[in-house]
């Protein structure tokens, strides 16, 4: 709009001693208007619209642009169409500013080539009409070059109109390419932090958050992390298969999602395991009352495939300090705490303790030794003797595995065996005790009877009963020299495979002892559809004979049945003379115990085995 002015401006002082002043006054008046208006019309619209705000105008833009270009260019065809061929010598200044401003605004709106033709013909077509209808000079030809240059310019226009519109065109598409491109990185960007089964926040996410939770030294309250393992899914994956399985997860997660706030992450950690990572926690209250509410949630009953399926979640929680805030460090330490909670029984909710780190540390040092313990030959069987109470007479052994680690001395199992379990190492570990105690049992006379526990675990495999006899073939021993020890959690998963297992060691010739019996969910229904050929009565009951009149009811009892079921009774744990003694008036045959003898090594057995045949022969 400025050059717009300043050539009304020259114009007028061109033209200023051969036009009428009242008319050139007139002309150049109108013109700044017309610039006027459409200038400040133009910039109110450009504020309107940076600033957002709503603008009704009475034409749509197209019509208006319209109209702005005619307004424009009515002047200068005014000046062309009433002044062309008055002026004289100033006549070629008069073209010039037509033709000059008619080709800059036709550039100018060659973009939109109606309103640049509309400003270009409304500009020359008066001025070159009225050169026609001169016949002195070059007025007539002047005129033709008007309409001619009208034409070119229409041409020129619609050229300039095309290439704006290609490269137009090739913007947008460059635009929905960029738009295209940085939409794929940006789902590329999620799906690299979200958990393609349930939707919620992978490790990666949950790494992040922790690392910048860490850093963000402004938090002027604390964090949690709750870790989740979800109690008993594996049992629901394997009975109803994965997609149940599948379903599962999906379910537990959008309800985890429901207990927290929308601040808070929710990560899968991979299986069943899910991370929760509260970032305004109140200390322990705050922390505890969040547990309690996903433990609850959690152990509520789901509905996959038209079955009700009850799981539970056992949770482990660490809450972020100066000393801790390392998004590895707690993601650790609330592990820790996990592994705590379903150590207290599942389906609860443990907060982690200094304590939990120093335990840990212990297991760590456990597994790593466990690894190399078999091929450095530091697991040791030690034999327990079984007395008969009859004679004194040593009749079978308790195989007791050791462990002398060389740097805790001599571990027992109850150090070591569930750390074992855990690590897959149970099998493993079991073939070799069964290998060593037939190699053992060789060596002793044939009437000595060698006893090996096995747990759930060990007896749910497939080879169990393979392993046993390979063992006694390779020992060249026969099969009635071999005692399998169960407790009663064995029989009361009815497991087909563990009861086809029982069977097969059965067949094989090898005897069943039930170990413990009395302190689990006793039931006799085993008693009677499995064939057992011992049963052990626990050291609880033995403890406290003499003392409780139950216990010795109950001893009496225990020994009855077996005898009607044609069973041999074993009692453990005898450690008094007095407790000897009542249990030789319940007419139970057989003991061990302390009182009796001690675990030993194979030396150690081998020569007491020996002492109480001598004993027995001298006695004889």
């Amino acid at each position: 709009m400025t050059g717009y002015a300043i050539n009304v401006v020259l114009a007028a002082l061109a033209f200023r001693q051969l036009v009428p002043t009242a008319h050139l006054l007139m002309w150049t008046l109108g013109s700044l208007a017309v610039c006027g208006y459409v200038g400040l019309r133009s910039l109110y619209r450009l504020r309107a619209t940076q600033k957002k705000t709503s603008v009704s105008p009475p034409l749509r833009p197209a019509r208006r642009l319209l109209l702005f270009s005619a307004l424009l260019a009515l002047p200068w065809s005014v000046l062309g169409g009433l002044w062309v061929g008055s002026v004289g010598d100033s006549e070629i200044v008069l073209v010039a500013l037509v033709v000059g401003m008619a080709a800059s605004g036709s550039v100018l709106l060659a973009p939109v080539p109606v309103a640049a033709i509309l400003y270009a013909t409304t500009m020359l077509v008066p001025m070159s009409i009225k050169c026609m209808f001169i016949s002195y000079g070059n007025h007539i030809v002047l005129g033709a070059l008007g309409i001619s240059y009208l034409f070119f310019l229409a041409g020129l226009i619609a050229s300039s109109a095309r290439i704006f519109a290609e490269r137009l065109e090739a913007v947008e598409r460059l635009k929905h390419s960029v738009t295209a491109l940085v939409s794929a990185r940006e789902a590329t960007e999620r799906a690299a932090m979200t958990d393609g089964l349930t939707g919620v926040a992978n490790r990666r996410a949950l790494m992040e958050r922790l690392d910048a939770l860490g850093r963000d030294k402004t938090r002027s309250t604390e964090f949690g992390v709750f870790y989740i393992d979800l109690d008993r899914f594996k049992g629901v994956n394997d009975a109803l298969g994965h997609a149940a399985g599948d379903a599962l997860l999906q379910m537990a997660a959008s309800r985890v999602g429901g207990i927290v706030r929308e601040e808070d992450l929710v990560a899968r950690l991979g299986g069943d395991e899910f991370v929760v990572v509260a970032s305004d926690i109140h200390g322990r209250a705050t922390a505890t009352a969040l547990a309690e509410r996903l433990v609850s949630s959690l152990s509520e009953p789901f509905q996959i495939e038209g079955q009700r399926v009850q799981i539970g979640a056992s949770i482990g929680v660490a809450i972020a300090s100066e000393s801790n805030a390392g998004g590895d460090l707690l993601l650790k330490h609330a592990d820790l705490a996990m592994y705590a909670s379903k150590s207290s029984g599942k389906n609860a909710h443990c907060i982690f303790e200094a304590d939990m780190l120093r335990s840990a540390e212990e297991r760590q040092g456990i597994e790593h030794g466990l690894r190399t313990a078999l091929a450095r030959n530091e697991l040791e069987l030690f034999y327990q003797p079984i007395f008969s109470l009859i004679d004194e007479r040593v009749t079978g052994v308790e195989c007791l595995i050791r462990w002398r680690h060389p740097l805790r001395g001599l571990l027992s199992p109850a150090h070591f065996l569930s750390i074992a379990d855990d690590m897959g190492m149970a099998n493993e570990i079991g073939a070799w005790v069964i290998e060593q105690a037939c190699a053992q049992a060789a060596n002793w006379p044939r009437d000595i009877v060698v006893g090996i526990n096995l747990s759930p675990l060990q007896i749910a495999s497939d080879d169990v009963a393979q392993r046993v006899e390979n063992a006694l073939k390779s020992a060249n021993i026969g099969a009635n020299r071999l005692e399998i020890e169960i407790t009663e959690t064995s029989l009361l998963q009815n497991d087909p495979l563990t009861l086809d297992q029982l069977r097969r060691l059965k067949e094989i010739g090898v005897s069943i002892a039930l170990d413990d019996f009395g302190t689990g969910y006793s039931s006799l229904s085993y008693l009677v559809s499995f064939p057992l050929d011992r049963i052990k009565i626990d050291r609880l009951f033995i403890s406290q004979l003499g003392s409780s009149r139950q216990s010795d009811l109950i001893v009496r009892s225990i020994s009855q049945l077996a005898r009607n079921l044609n069973c041999t009774v074993v009692a453990e744990g005898i450690e008094t003379p007095e407790q000897l003694q009542r249990l030789r008036s319940l007419h139970v045959g057989y003991g061990q115990g302390y009182l009796l003898g001690m675990p030993l090594p194979a030396r150690g057995a081998t020569e007491l085995i020996q002492s109480t045949k001598n004993n027995v022969a001298k006695t004889a």
